[in-house]
């Protein structure tokens, strides 16, 4: 039953959305619930010690909301850690995982000889992503429905990222520009690592983490032909990474 429950909760965003709603609409109803009986408990409170004719005034609480605090257990006051240390702590720590960028990558070179990718990584990751855009929002709840349109370097060419698969996403037009090279975040990289186990085949999700660094050798420069007169000493045959 977990299983299912898990599958579907993986397979259908709606099923995210709904318990990402339903999950802050509980938390509301909550929070709002416990300050309202704490309001009438302490109004019922004051109304017994000024006029204890009316302390059974149905009026005051008509459904009965106050009996929500016997429910809470009793916890000292000292124990209780102050509120507004520990929300400016909470969002401290959220702003820095938002924050912290990916490491740059231990490669050999400050830049990449190689700059463009070939025509067969972009068969490649079109075939795994299905032609849609890797890009997430909301802590990876929403993945954009966008047909992806170019593949760039996940961590920036001109920061020493390396031009190879395990640095290479698809996106759409839009959201590789709002990227432009600029460096991901840790947080990032991680939400996109773990999107991409769900919908990476087994034999590649060694590709899952996009860390920028250099692991396959660089594909040899073709020899100069006099016959078909390439004497580009830049020229590089497509490298099929996939062997």
């Amino acid at each position: 039953m977990f299983r299912r429950i898990r599958k579907a909760y993986e397979t259908y965003r709606a099923v995210r959305w709904a318990l990402w709603a339903l999950g802050g609409l509980g938390t509301l109803i909550g929070t709002a619930g416990g300050a309202l009986a704490i309001s009438i408990n302490r109004a019922r409170g004051m109304l017994s010690m000024d006029s204890p004719e009316y302390a059974a005034d149905t009026t005051v609480d008509p459904w009965n909301l106050a009996r929500l605090k016997t429910l809470i257990p009793a916890i000292p006051i000292g124990r209780i850690p102050p509120a507004i240390p520990v929300i400016l702590g909470l969002l401290l720590l959220a702003w820095l995982m938002t924050r912290i960028p990916e490491p740059k990558p231990d490669n050999p070179w400050d830049t990449d000889p190689r700059r463009f990718f070939s025509d067969a990584d972009r068969t490649w990751i079109r075939s795994l992503t299905g032609d849609r855009c890797e890009h997430r929002s909301l802590f990876g709840l929403w993945r954009c429905r966008r047909k992806g349109e170019q593949m760039d370097h996940w961590y920036p060419h001109s920061k020493g990222g390396a031009t190879e698969r395990r640095n290479l996403d698809w996106m759409c037009t839009r959201h590789n520009s709002r990227k432009s090279d600029r460096t991901p975040t840790l947080l990032d990289t991680w939400i996109l690592y773990r999107a991409r186990l769900r919908y990476l085949p087994a034999r590649w999700r060694g590709y899952a983490w996009c860390d920028g660094l250099s692991r396959d050798p660089m594909p040899a420069a073709a020899p100069i032909d006099g016959d078909t007169e390439n004497d580009d000493p830049y020229y590089e045959e497509d490298y099929d990474y996939e062997r």
